[in-house]
């Protein structure tokens, strides 16, 4: 998932390129040769700077925002509303040529958020060139998806699982392009910021709420995700720090578990889901249990230690501190690629196709395949942000190319990792995690650095997640992304219940994605795209359109209804 997560953090109606004052009063500003002069509270005059900064900000003004994101204070611009650029945007009457003035700014999250930041570098800007937009695609669809996509193959057998990576890509590739291509029509004409606005102009005011709510479940499932797994990895992370105070060398690469094999791995015990029965029957509340395990327990204790540790965090009014983190997301996926292929190197393949009986059996065809699309339907997920990615293309006639490149190059390294790791995975295939991870011991030491990097990474990312959620939420209710103190409070402890309460009572990772995937698919990837095409089609040729066109989409529309339907069939 998510980066497929990071396909959804692009979704928010936050200035990427804008400096506002946050007490400006539109209704009494007039223009100047200096800015829009405007009165705050105190009736007193300030000039405000311009939209775009140049890279020389005085320093009373450093002294006022600190933290400049591409030249631009950000605590400033997160504080202007949407309603506002729209106020803009109606001065620019008539223009001619490409004349960029009060051209209303992208309303996402700073590009910061999906391009990959290089440390020592200068911050991109502008328009880029068409490999830097590939690798931005590639980059925001790569995540945590690659830690289950090896038991979404096992799911779904050799042959269906590598069939569906390839079909499920070019479907996703497909409805993303239609974006592009309806946006191509509409957008500069009618002045449309990004995919809301296009589904408020095609499909009225029902399709923007529409496009906004289920982009904010794809943001709930994608917290929930990450919650399961920031718990994993610092319960084991703390846990073998405790093993290696309390044991010694020689017992420690035997703590795991009976079953541990040679490579440091291990078959976990299949895990039914919590009931409130099974915990009280759980380490935490036995009598023999080690004080340590009653304080520091996965199940229940652990989850809750993350909610008061990042609480505080998300609660912050900026999420700027956490954008300067953003690289880790990059340098995490190339370390879970040389993971794998690293222990694939030591384990050697593993198969064999006829005999049943074999610990290293290997299925073609297997009846939970839908598990691997419902969970393909999000981590080839990008449909929200799309727009907002391509069109700092510098050659735009050559979105569809670049577009498609990347969706091949997300395609092979999903088939990659999942197939390299399912191929030469030396125990049972069924015994293959949907965290990968949870199939090695504590004690590996590639894995202890896999779980510290991605716990300190997912750490950085949660915030950034519950940040756009928050402003979707708040502004689609209150015209505002920070009301007060107390609304954001309020919102971040129901946030931070929701993900407890999946990671103590369904700390699966696969089913949680799966599920979320499969319901903000049928809107995001399937339904709405295939609806803006035939409603444009429509638009452009007087209400005419041919049979092929509604056939096409009408049977992508039903795919994403069956791919959801069939997660209730799925067997764990």
């Amino acid at each position: 998932m998510i980066r497929d997560v990071d396909a959804i953090l692009q979704d928010s109606d936050v200035a990427s390129e804008v400096t506002l004052d946050s007490s400006s009063d539109l209704g009494r500003s007039s223009p100047t040769s200096k800015g829009l002069l405007v009165r705050d509270s105190n009736a007193k005059q300030r000039t405000r700077r311009p939209f775009h900064l140049q890279n020389a900000i005085a320093p009373a003004n450093r002294a006022e925002s600190p933290v400049v994101i591409d030249s631009v204070p950000y605590d400033n611009a997160q504080e202007a509303t949407y309603s506002r650029y729209k106020y803009y945007q109606r001065l620019r009457g008539p223009t001619i040529g490409n004349d960029q003035a009060l051209l209303i700014p992208d309303h996402v999250v700073p590009s910061v958020f999906f391009y990959p930041y290089i440390p020592g570098t200068v911050p991109l800007t502008g328009k880029q060139s068409s490999l830097i937009t590939i690798f931005a695609v590639w980059n925001t669809m790569m995540g945590t998806s690659l830690l289950s996509m090896p038991w979404a193959i096992e799911q779904a057998g050799l042959v269906a699982g590598l069939s569906l990576i390839l079909v499920m890509a070019a479907i996703c590739f497909y409805t993303a392009f239609c974006i592009l291509q309806v946006y191509g029509i509409y957008g500069e004409k009618e002045n449309l910021a990004d995919f809301p606005d296009l589904c408020m102009f095609l499909l009225g005011r029902v399709g923007q709420w529409v496009s906004v709510l289920f982009s904010a479940l794809s943001l709930l499932g994608a917290s929930a995700v990450y919650w399961v797994l920031m718990s994993n990895f610092l319960y084991h992370t703390v846990k073998y720090v405790y093993d290696l105070i309390t044991t010694t060398s020689v017992t420690l690469l035997s703590i795991d578990d009976d079953n541990t094999s040679a490579f440091n791995l291990f078959c976990p015990d299949p895990i039914d889901n919590l009931t409130f029965s099974s915990l009280l029957n759980g380490p935490i509340f036995q009598n023999g249990a080690s004080t340590f395990d009653k304080i520091w327990n996965l199940d229940l204790t652990v989850p809750i230690y993350m909610a008061l540790l990042l609480l505080p965090l998300i609660c912050l009014k900026s999420a700027t501190f956490f954008t300067k983190f953003n690289a880790l997301g990059t340098v995490s996926v190339f370390y879970i690629m040389a993971f794998v292929a690293t222990k694939a190197s030591q384990w050697g393949v593993h198969v064999e196709f006829s005999d049943t009986s074999s610990p290293f059996y290997v299925p073609l065809l297997r009846s939970n395949f839908p598990a691997l699309s419902g969970m393909l339907s999000l981590a080839l997920y990008l449909h929200n942000c799309v727009v907002s990615i391509m069109k700092n293309n510098r050659r735009q006639e050559c979105n569809g190319r670049d577009l498609s490149i990347a969706y091949i190059l997300v395609a092979l390294t999903y088939l990659g990792i999942g197939a390299t790791f399912y191929l030469t995975f030396p125990l049972e295939k069924d015994c293959i995690e949907d965290n990968l991870l949870n199939n090695f011991s504590r004690s590996d030491t590639l894995t202890v650095i896999a779980r510290v990097f991605l716990l300190f990474q997912m750490m950085t990312v949660f915030p950034l997640l519950a940040y756009i959620l928050r402003t979707q939420i708040l502004y689609a209710f209150f015209n505002s992304i920070y009301p007060s103190f107390s609304h954001v409070f309020s919102l971040n402890v129901i946030l931070l219940t929701i993900c407890v309460v999946f990671a103590i009572f369904l700390p699966q990772v696969g089913t949680i994605t799966r599920f979320s995937g499969a319901l903000c698919g049928l809107v995001y990837v399937f339904t709405l795209p295939s609806i803006l095409y035939v409603v444009s089609y429509r638009k452009q040729n007087n209400g005419q359109a041919p049979a092929w066109v509604y056939i096409l989409h009408g049977l992508i529309v039903l795919c994403g209804i069956l791919n959801l339907i069939a997660q209730f069939v799925v067997t764990n």
